[in-house]
């Protein structure tokens, strides 16, 4: 339960629907006007992934689509849509119509061929992952039709209420806890999810069949609890947090992570086929270069193949700087290198960047390779003329951030959707089917395959697009210590010098990519005329791990020495561009700490800035984040628990600065906040606007971000009229 927010005398105004503000002016309808054009090109399409092709009632085949996530123009929240997986046709046509009047997020819509959780088989629809108002205490639920059931359910006590949809969707988890992280078997009989259900700190791993699950529930009104077995307990040392990864073929093992970070976890096996669970089991990668503390695993997966069951795939970077694509065997305890670039090392493709997005299916892996912020995509065969051969497949795009969904479920491996995102566009879906490309592999100078390739556009699942659009330029600067640090720039087209807004992204283990833009950003470059500059500071990911431990723990403050050195940057060597003078800041969760740092040491080379959802002191953060996230959260900014780590981190709060701030501050938060609360704006708002003047928007039934259509216009209406009175203008109140 959060703790309630003391707002003390403040006096709000509620000038839109969910916004609660403080000493904010009224927002023109111009701002809300101009806006609609980037706003509804902002509202782009994600893939869920394919549907399986199932029976329904009757024994006729239902062939499965492509289920889109879209925030329609009418919809306060994004909603779910299938598509016939025919690029040709155009239909779309929306399932889910519920709004529960918050910022629901559905972090997952997983994919299932049938239940018999209540006596009757339901086939199809998906498990899906939600929360209720935004505190990111996901619940799990069922989506499916009545025409896949063997018949049709009274409506559930509980049901969520979708008309005019076809869908239907019950509540299985009815508590305050947090669930996620599904995982289906190869046989699609068990189901791993993790849940903090035990004791609301460790993250476990739990089994659930669904057939011949024997529930014991009925086919009526009654709500259902969905029953599973524990199968990954809690350690007993410190905070545990696991996530379950693939089952095995013939559903022996489950692959779990134990998560102490995001640059630390260990990779596990946990052997199921017996009543009771064998403990889990940690598997040592022979050969391994790097120091386990220093290592990291994602995307471990089981092989499809029968005669390999307990082949894993895996991207770690435990053999050197940069993540890459090995096989594990359980059964032989041998390795072999896909990616991994190392002097010793024999690897089929070496590729000296950070594998991403590993998908595996019966005849092929399909990866994505991050090269500085921009992505590439590959797959390898594995069995035919070009097996084991690692191939580049080069889309006909303007180029930027690729990710992808397979069809293998319904036996077509080669088969994907594309989701694009670019400069040109905030979202779009397409289809690639790669096998006929084989016919055609070339070799480039350096003897690496590769196919060209062109998607095949889903119409209806693209957003409009803005004239004028910039394409991102990438540049690099030296910091105070040498270090080369890069960024994504944009400049306004036509323009010469021009003021700039510098926005630093969250994570901090995240980073600035050519998808990676403010809902604000083609406004502010087409009608402000405003540059905008992404930097990728020490901590950013996408560089290799030594980069991204650069700023741990005692080092915070080094990133905040990054921009410094950027504004030194644009002042010595950008001056035919950007106006020194006229200089934002702003970022959002970490970013939004970095904005606020970055105020506090440079206030004299700024104008504004922008302050969202972000950490404003370190230790009552690190006190009132979700128990599920502390012992991550410290190992990577200190555990404030020890005297000489609490000294430095009140030391660089925010809070304990404010007088060094002298520009125009705005805060904006989510009221739900779960992982930065909202406490954290309230108190930097009560101490800052004695010194300078500070608006404060609160964002009711929000959480970390931001999700209803109300809210996003607001807050970047208000974003864009801060920025008109205090960098254009240069208003000094």
């Amino acid at each position: 339960m959060a703790t309630p927010v003391d707002y003390g005398d403040l006096e709000f105004t509620r000038p839109a629907r969910q916004i609660k503000a403080v000493n904010l002016p009224v927002v023109p309808r111009r701002i809300f006007d101009g806006m609609k054009q980037y706003e509804d090109a902002a509202r782009g399409f994600g893939s869920l992934g394919f549907e399986w092709t199932t029976n329904d009632a009757n024994g006729k085949e239902v062939p499965g689509g492509v289920i889109v996530a879209h925030r329609p123009a009418d919809a306060q929240v994004t909603q779910l849509y299938r598509m016939p997986k025919d690029p040709s046709s155009t239909d779309l046509n929306r399932l889910t119509y519920f709004d529960i009047g918050s910022g629901r997020t559905i972090s997952m819509f997983h994919g299932i061929l049938v239940d018999d959780w209540r006596g009757v088989r339901r086939r199809g629809g998906a498990i899906m992952v939600m929360d209720l108002n935004g505190n990111e205490h996901f619940q799990l639920w069922r989506y499916w039709e009545d025409s896949l059931a063997d018949q049709v359910l009274p409506k559930v006590q509980g049901e969520l209420d979708n008309a005019p949809g076809l869908g239907r969707i019950e509540r299985l988890t009815h508590d305050d806890y947090r669930y996620g992280s599904i995982v289906v078997s190869q046989t699609n009989n068990l189901m791993a999810f993790a849940s903090n259900k035990e004791n609301n700190r460790d993250t476990l791993v739990y089994v659930t069949r669904l057939i011949d699950s024997n529930t014991g529930a009925k086919a009526g009104a009654s709500p259902f609890t969905l029953p599973s077995r524990l199968v990954a307990p809690s350690t007993g040392e410190g905070t545990t947090m696991y996530s379950p990864q693939s089952f095995s073929i013939d559903d022996k093992y489950l692959l779990i992570i134990r998560r102490y970070g995001s640059s630390y976890n260990s990779l596990y096996a946990v052997d199921i086929s017996g009543e009771q669970a064998l403990p889990p089991k940690l598997i040592e990668f022979p050969g391994a270069t790097e120091k386990a503390e220093d290592t990291a695993f994602d995307n471990a997966v089981f092989s499809h193949n029968v005669n390999l069951p307990h082949l894993i795939y895996c991207i770690t970077n435990g053999y050197g700087d940069f993540a890459s694509i090995v096989t594990y065997d359980l059964d032989t305890a041998s390795v072999t290198h896909i990616t991994t670039s190392g002097v010793a090392i024999q690897a089929i493709r070496p590729i000296l960047w950070e594998i991403q997005n590993l998908k595996v299916t019966s005849d092929n892996i399909i990866f994505t390779v991050n090269v500085e912020g921009w992505t590439s995509l590959f797959f390898m065969p594995l069995s035919g003329s070009h097996k084991n051969t690692v191939i580049e497949v080069k889309v006909a795009w303007e180029r930027g951030w690729l990710t992808f969904q397979t069809n293998d479920l319904n036996d077509k491996p080669y088969e994907l959707t594309l989701h694009l995102t670019s400069y040109h566009s905030r979202g779009r879906i397409t289809y690639l089917d790669l096998l006929p490309l084989l016919n055609n592999v070339k070799k480039d100078e350096n003897g690496n395959a590769y196919v060209l390739a062109s998607a095949l556009p889903y119409a209806q699942a693209a957003p409009p697009t803005v004239a004028h659009e910039v394409p991102p330029k990438l540049i690099r600067y030296k910091s105070f210590d040498g270090l080369e640090v890069p960024a994504i720039y944009y400049h306004p087209a036509g323009q010469s010098v021009t003021p700039a807004i510098i926005h630093i992204h969250g994570g901090p283990e995240s980073q600035a990519t050519a998808n990676y833009r403010t809902p604000t950003h083609s406004y502010l470059l087409n009608e402000l005329k405003i540059a905008v500059i992404y930097p990728n500071v020490r901590g950013s990911s996408g560089y290799g791990k030594k980069y991204m431990a650069a700023d741990d723990v005692l080092k915070r403050e080094d990133s905040v020495k990054d921009i410094g050195a950027l504004l030194d940057h644009i002042a010595s060597n950008m001056q035919t561009e950007l106006d020194s003078s006229r200089i934002a800041v702003a970022g959002g969760s970490y970013g939004g700490y970095m904005s606020l740092a970055t105020l506090t040491h440079y206030s004299s080379k700024l104008a504004c800035g922008i302050e969202n959802f972000g950490i404003v002191h370190w230790p009552s953060f690190l006190e009132n984040t979700a128990s599920v996230r502390r012992a991550a959260r410290r190992l990577e900014y200190g555990d404030e628990t020890i005297p000489e780590i609490r000294e430095f981190l009140d030391r660089i709060s925010p809070i304990n600065n404010t007088s060094k701030i002298t520009v125009p501050l705005l805060i904006t938060h989510g009221e739900n906040d779960s992982r930065v609360t909202v406490h954290e704006a309230v108190s930097m708002y009560k101490i800052v606007s004695k010194n300078v003047h500070t608006e404060l928007i609160i964002c009711e039934m929000e959480g970390h971000g931001y999700k209803q259509k109300s809210v996003i216009e607001f807050t970047n209406a208000a974003d864009i009229l801060f920025l008109e009175r205090y960098l254009l203008s240069m208003s000094n109140l």
